[in-house]
């Protein structure tokens, strides 16, 4: 009789075990899903807090001065501003390194500019 019942049923536990097995292979790739999914929302998380890179210092700005060829004469630090003066060849030169100031997240509070000799002189006070 148990011989007999196995025969007639092996059909449905076939069935079984394939759906059995389809079962383990959906949870396993939902649960490799749902780890890479905490993944990228860890990385979007550290990726928020970023949000305005490094910031701006000193250096930088020296650097971002030099690589542009203005010349910086002084830097004064005035609390939480910055006071810069300098030399630069052309106008359109410091304007767009203003403006990359501004994308670094520097805010140009005031500045002047006049003609000296072959090339302009510039104030202009930076809020980092």
């Amino acid at each position: 009789m148990n011989r007999d019942w196995l025969q007639r049923h092996r059909l449905a536990f076939a069935w079984a075990l394939i759906a059995l097995l389809l079962a383990f292979l959906a949870l396993r790739a939902g649960i490799a899903q749902w780890r890479e999914l905490g993944q990228w929302h860890g990385l979007a998380e550290q990726a928020a807090s970023l949000q305005g890179g490094p910031g701006l210092n000193l250096e930088r700005l020296r650097q971002s001065a030099q690589a542009r060829q203005i010349e910086l004469a002084e830097v004064d630090v005035q609390g939480k501003a910055w006071q810069l003066r300098g030399q630069v060849a052309d106008e359109r030169v410091l304007q767009g390194w203003l403006q990359s100031l501004r994308a670094e997240g520097a805010q140009p509070m005031q500045w002047g500019l006049e003609r000296e000799g072959k090339g302009l002189r510039f104030d202009l006070v930076v809020q980092p």
